[in-house]
């Protein structure tokens, strides 16, 4: 049984959605969190054995602790194979996926916080200009239905999640964002998931 901490309306949604996807067994555990706007609670301290800073999303499968979206998509994804939602080691697309997930980490979180709080008005930032980042990502979707081409992953959950959240503000209006969107949400899986954010 997978335990996933989670928030409603929070990153850790995104986690219900492929757990969905994956049709395994887990349970949710809710978890305060303190969110940007200001509102909500910290989780209590005991949590920080699950994350240390006291974020969602984080899984618990057995004794292992993943935390991190990115993570726990590739950790339930090489895990978890019956319904192949990322390319194992070895197969096509390996590359293309890894980078993907690492990209969102490492380039698509640290720009729109950097953007969100003022932090790249004035100097460039290591991860890359936020208009740049946008870009590689609206590039294959101009030309393919999903982000590895024409099979959905767990990529489509992390970036049509993203996407979702950020059109109309720091992403701007694309007619093939909307389309992307209508296709990924119409999945049964994503509306089983909305149907249990609230735990």
């Amino acid at each position: 049984m997978i335990t996933l901490y989670h928030a409603p309306r929070s990153r850790s949604s995104r986690i219900i959605w492929l757990l969905e996807e994956l049709g395994v067994d887990y349970k949710i555990e809710l978890v305060d969190i303190l969110r940007g706007d200001g509102t909500g609670k910290p989780a209590p301290d005991s949590y920080k054995a699950i994350n240390p800073l006291k974020k969602v999303p984080a899984i618990k499968v057995y004794n292992e602790i993943v935390t991190e979206s990115a993570a726990i998509c590739l950790y339930l994804t090489d895990s978890h194979q019956k319904v192949p939602l990322g390319p194992l080691p070895g197969h096509n697309n390996r590359a293309e996926y890894v980078r993907w997930l690492f990209f969102y980490a490492a380039a698509v979180e640290p720009a729109a916080t950097a953007r969100f709080q003022g932090w790249d008005k004035d100097k460039p930032t290591g991860f890359g200009a936020l208009e740049d980042i946008e870009g590689a990502i609206s590039e294959p979707l101009e030309k393919t239905p999903y982000m590895l081409g024409d099979e959905f992953s767990a990529a489509d959950i992390l970036y049509g999640s993203t996407i979702a959240f950020f059109k109309g503000s720091l992403f701007p209006q694309r007619k093939h964002y909307d389309d992307y969107l209508a296709r990924v949400t119409a999945r049964p899986a994503y509306a089983r998931s909305q149907a249990r954010d609230n735990g």
